[in-house]
């Protein structure tokens, strides 16, 4: 009988020592009997004949089995919400789409030199007088941004009216409307229509902004370029009495260039939301 009881007492002694270890994140370890394991809680007993306790999967880092097995806990990911979903699909649409269209808008001033040309002598006999080649520019230009990139380059819509030659007493008008593109460090190119009292003609531009502080700076030169009009020959007909027949000439195709403009302008810029 006392070697039976000898034997339990071992047996009891060897399963109070196999236990379950529990380390907790807090970097503190508890001992005991693992009862069951939910989808967010440990149930453990710390002694064989105690109270079963409840702890939260989040606090356990790992458990260590008695076997020498061990599980590790790591915090599950929330499940996505519909307006998580929404939330995520509308910022990949605004970084895939770009930010909305923002209008920005400031005064230009500069100068441009004319190019010898037709443009040049519409302008003299319109105002029957020599008009000097090198005239000043004021104005304003109307900015509208319709796209920005990821990587900060933008896309622009722009349309400059200005008047010209106010320095000879003169009212110059001209009107450009120009497509570009806008990199992050402020180099832009652009093309479009204008159209002045000289003509009309296709225009080519190439700047930088500036920024100091909240207020950015742009430089830009713009080239039009000179059209070349050549005009058919014609034919005409002379009455000569004296052979009562008619004489036939021809008159040769006139060739004739518009003159090129360059143009430097600068000014600043304002957002307009």
């Amino acid at each position: 009988m006392k070697n039976l009881i000898a034997i339990a007492l071992l047996l009891f002694t060897i399963k109070m020592n196999a236990q379950d270890i529990i380390k907790l994140k807090n970097g503190s370890e508890i001992k005991g009997a693992v009862i069951e394991i939910t989808s967010d809680q440990v149930k453990f007993k710390k002694t064989q004949e105690g109270p079963i306790y409840t702890m939260a999967k989040t606090d356990i880092e790992m458990i260590t089995y008695q076997n020498g097995k061990q599980e590790t806990f790591t915090e599950a990911k929330a499940p996505a919400t519909a307006a998580t979903t929404a939330t995520s699909t509308t910022t990949a649409k605004e970084d895939d789409a770009l930010e909305p269209v923002k209008r920005y808008g400031g005064p230009r001033l500069g100068f441009t030199v004319l190019g010898p040309g037709t443009s040049n002598d519409k302008m003299d006999n319109l105002f029957n007088r020599r008009v000097n080649p090198v005239i000043t520019q004021f104005g304003w230009q109307f900015e509208t941004r319709i796209f920005t990139l990821k990587d900060g380059s933008s896309g622009l819509v722009e349309f400059v009216p200005m008047i010209g030659g106010l320095e000879q007493g003169l009212f110059l008008p001209s009107a450009t409307g120009l497509i570009g593109f806008r990199t992050k460090s402020g180099i832009e190119l652009g093309m479009g229509p204008s159209i002045s009292l000289g003509g009309a003609s296709v225009v080519f531009a190439a700047g930088a902004s500036f920024k100091a502080g909240k207020v950015t700076f742009p430089v830009n030169l713009v080239f039009l370029p000179s059209i070349t009009k050549t005009t058919l020959p014609s034919t005409n007909y002379v009455y000569d009495p004296a052979t009562n027949t008619s004489i036939m000439t021809t008159i040769p195709g006139v060739t004739s260039h518009s003159g090129y403009r360059v143009s430097l302008v600068i000014g600043f810029n304002s957002r307009k939301d």
